[in-house]
């Protein structure tokens, strides 16, 4: 009797056929499950991204503005506080004299800024003159101020843009950001921050000064998150202040009725947490936009195509689809031809693998056959000793400042967490001493940035030779970290202060060579466990040096001055 036999199919050949169905049914769930995930996380992200960028420009230009604020209520009140009585600007001598004296203090502080395009102060001509002014103005950012000639106010309408914004000041009673302007005089676009100044509740003058509107619009260029970005400025009517494909003053709302329904969200919402979709007439491209409200209540909108924001996406969808499609092929073949040969080596080499991932490189490994899979074994073992000495050696570079020989920044920022375990527990005191060079701007401005590094080893030289037992760290490129702890740089720390200032001060000698001499303004803080605030953090301490590292900076400046 005969018995009917199933067509012969090798064990091999079943096993593969098993390795492919799982292989194609594990790729389709987990790409699906990958694909599905990635958009979501991808689309998560792009609002992220969109988000951030209009947050933090939106932070740097308030940043800018709040600088202005600043330096107009600095201005005000020293201009305010040299003023005992309002009446005094009625005697000719005492006038000239005050308007002497703001005109050196304000262009010490308006100096200090480069983002100030001019800025000016022009007293009321009922209690004063009518010639009673101060204004500057700055052609380029390469050159300094230039003082302007005497405004007689009463030879002016309200309307004029050389004296309209004293009056738009006046009116108000209150600080006021004006409209972007073309300013006719010096042929330059800018915003203006006005500040009327009372004494005794008597109107005295205004202050005002002007941003480079040149400035705000090559920065709105320059905010690119996605390739087409597009960044621009409306004012709290939703006409254009500011886009690259429309005439300012353009009514917004105008162009279309979807873009009119986005226009007033803009206008009534500071910002927006989701990203909002239009049309952009002009390209006939669909768009994606979020935005923020400015200091002076402008609105900063930032735009991408969303085809842009979605390539990535694309992108994503079709490597998963490519990887899986070479996966399974790749499985397929090897299961095919070595499956027998291959099991066992390949999971013991996945296991050294997972050895390596979790940092044990320290591995030895015999090969089990005299073919590919074995020499794979012996290069592996090979990988991982040259992974080894190569990360000793990135270890080395990254924590090692190349030009200094001080540790570099990442190791400072490792260094701090012991800092702040120290201030945390309070365990023992410390000090930190914050340097920075001086005048390295000049220096690489006029000699090259050869002679730059040589001053900033040459400066740097000077506070490791005399804190020899303490660590350095190089922070910036002209900034450094010193930590003094228990030894004789800590209890001696006031006195090497004063020597160092001894020796910078003899090598700064005029027939010293640039590159040898050494001017660095230095900020010390101090950490007691008895004395210091509880919960103080490392940031604070820092803070405390940084500030005092500032103002001696501000101290040798002076003194250069002086000399």
């Amino acid at each position: 009797m005969k018995f009917l036999r199933e067509p012969y199919i090798s064990i091999q050949t079943k096993f593969a056929t098993l390795i492919l169905a799982c292989i194609f049914f594990t790729t389709l769930v987990i790409g699906g499950v990958g694909i599905s995930t990635s958009v979501s996380i991808l689309d998560t992200n792009s609002t992220k991204i969109m988000n951030f960028t209009a947050l933090d420009s939106a932070t740097n230009l308030n940043n800018k503005m709040q600088t202005i604020i600043q330096n107009a209520d600095k201005s005000s009140s020293y201009a305010l506080s040299m003023l005992n009585d309002w009446h005094d600007l009625k005697d000719p001598a005492f006038r000239q004299e005050y308007l002497d004296d703001l005109d050196q203090v304000f262009n010490i502080i308006s100096g200090t800024e480069d983002i100030i395009y001019s800025y000016g102060i022009l007293l009321n001509p009922v209690i004063s003159s009518v010639d009673s002014n101060i204004y500057y103005y700055r052609p380029s950012s390469d050159e300094g101020f230039i003082r302007a000639d005497h405004l007689d106010i009463q030879q002016y309408d309200e309307m004029d843009s050389k004296v309209n914004w004293y009056f738009q000041a006046r009116n108000a009673g209150t600080d006021l950001w004006l409209k972007p302007h073309y300013d006719d005089v010096y042929q330059s676009y800018v915003i203006s921050y006005v500040k009327p100044m009372y004494k005794d509740d008597m109107f005295i003058g205004v202050i005002g000064m002007n941003i480079d509107f040149t400035y705000i619009t090559e920065y709105l260029d320059s905010i690119s998150p996605y390739d087409g970005s597009i960044s621009f400025l409306l004012d709290t009517k939703g006409h254009v202040v500011y886009h690259r494909l429309y005439e300012a003053g353009t009514n917004f709302a105008s162009l279309s009725p979807e873009i009119n329904r986005i226009t007033q969200r803009i206008r009534t919402e500071n910002h927006s947490d989701s990203l909002v979709d239009f049309n952009c007439p002009v390209k006939e491209t669909d768009y994606k936009l979020t935005w923020y409200t400015l200091k002076n209540n402008m609105k900063l909108v930032v735009s991408a195509p969303t085809e842009a924001i979605d390539a990535e996406r694309i992108e994503l969808m079709k490597r998963i689809m490519s990887a899986s499609v070479i996966i399974t092929i790749v499985f397929f073949s090897l299961t095919m031809i070595m499956v027998q040969h291959i099991i066992r080596p390949i999971h013991k080499l996945k296991d050294y693998a997972s050895e390596i991932a979790a940092g044990k490189l320290d591995l030895t490994l015999e090969p089990e056959s005299n073919d590919e899979i074995g020499d794979l074994t012996v290069s592996f073992t090979k990988n991982a000793q040259a992974l080894k000495e190569y990360v000793e050696q990135i270890k080395v570079l990254a924590y090692r400042d190349a030009l200094t020989g001080t540790k570099s920044k990442l190791a400072y920022q490792e260094y701090l967490i012991n800092a702040e375990y120290i201030m945390q527990h309070r365990s023992k005191p410390f000090s930190i001493i914050v340097f920075d060079v001086n005048n390295l701007k000049k220096i690489n401005d006029l000699y090259g940035h050869t002679y730059g590094d040589k001053y900033i080893i040459n400066c740097c030289y000077c506070f490791r030779k005399n804190f020899v037992h303490s660590p350095f760290f190089r922070i910036g490129g002209d900034e450094f970290v010193v930590f003094l702890y228990d030894n004789d740089d800590y209890s001696k720390r006031y006195s090497i202060l004063e020597s160092i200032e001894q020796e910078m001060f003899a090598q700064n000698a005029s027939d010293i060579p640039v590159e040898n001499r050494v001017s660095v303004a230095y900020g010390i803080a101090d950490f007691d466990p008895e004395t210091s605030p509880e919960n103080m953090h490392f940031a604070q301490l820092f803070d405390i040096a940084d500030v005092r590292m500032y103002d001696k900076k501000k101290e040798m400046k002076r003194k250069e001055k002086a000399l």
